[in-house]
């Protein structure tokens, strides 16, 4: 963003002090220069006030922070460094105790730009109005109550499939590891421009997550029963029978990644453990050294 010569500090409701790793963060912004800016409980204004020249965002929080800043910053071209300050952390991409480090490489040009794309969910309303609300990881629409309801779902107005299920979730490649990973969809690198589409609890014999391209736009008809959608978890919308949804592509969303951001391989083995052993190679859940391969008795024979 050519010009643009302040930094802003999006902080977790919860926050009730800066702390000195950020108040350090705020003064290091200062000294190379950049005017500063923090926001708790009025982010979306605060950042619609100062979009004109904000270089960066920063998040600081959890997954939960960075995709609220994420849906905020990506319409305005902003771009977002997510901080951990939470639990998991899987979408930021530093721990909060390196935050000084990186104002430093962002401000020296030592970082990368990863772009995602958002999900733009438009639901008709009554009366010619629509609901429209992004999402960074995932659009879900779902059955209302304990019952099934039936789907069908297009992508680019060809018949994916109709589904008699609890609903369908529409993912990014970046939410492919939420929601749509708990409901037994495919991990997708961020960098392969695609959504994923997982049937939930389908009442079927096959049916598998399907993998499209990204730049499609999908529609999904809640042909009977009752049912809502939602847009990253955070708005949602009953829609009654005969609503045919709209999900498709939105802004895209420029994520800051300076040196050492782990990548999503590494997320995937660190943040939910994927393809690590439930026994541990060198120390067994006794605390005592576990014997290697190498050192294992050799078989039985076989016999008969």
């Amino acid at each position: 963003m050519r010009g643009a010569r302040s930094i802003g500090f999006l902080l977790h409701p919860r926050e009730q002090t800066h702390g000195d790793l950020v108040e350090g963060a705020v003064e290091l912004a200062g000294r190379h220069g950049f005017d500063t800016w923090t926001c708790v409980a009025h982010a979306e204004e605060d950042l619609a006030r100062h979009a004109h020249d904000t270089a960066l965002l920063v998040t600081l929080g959890g997954d939960g922070t960075f995709l609220y800043g994420a849906r905020l910053a990506a319409p305005l071209g902003i771009p977002v460094l997510g901080v951990n300050r939470g639990q998991l952390g899987f979408l930021t991409d530093i721990d909060v105790t390196e935050l000084h480090a990186a104002i430093d490489e962002f401000v020296a040009g030592r970082h990368r730009i990863q772009r995602r794309s958002l999900l733009e969910l438009v639901v008709p309303l009554p009366g010619g109005e629509a609901f429209a609300a992004l999402a960074l990881n995932e659009v879900a629409v779902k059955a209302a109550g304990i019952n099934i309801a039936r789907l069908r779902v297009e992508a680019d107005d060809e018949l994916l499939g109709e589904f008699d299920a609890d609903g369908v979730i529409v993912a990014t490649a970046t939410g492919s590891t939420a929601y749509a990973l708990s409901a037994g969809g495919p991990p997708v690198d961020p960098r392969v421009r695609a959504v994923v589409v997982v049937p939930l609890a389908p009442h079927a014999v096959i049916t598998r997550a399907v993998v499209v391209p990204e730049a499609v736009t999908m529609h999904v008809t809640l042909l009977h029963g009752r049912g809502f959608a939602a847009a990253d978890g955070h708005a949602d919308v009953a829609i009654p029978e005969g609503t045919r949804l709209t999900i498709r592509p939105g802004p895209e969303l420029q994520v800051v990644q300076i040196t050492g951001s782990p990548s999503f391989l590494r997320r995937l083995r660190e943040k939910v453990r994927f393809g690590t052993p439930l026994k541990q190679s060198l120390e067994d859940a006794d605390g005592h050294r576990s014997r290697g391969p190498e050192a294992a008795p050799d078989p039985p024979p076989r016999t008969g």
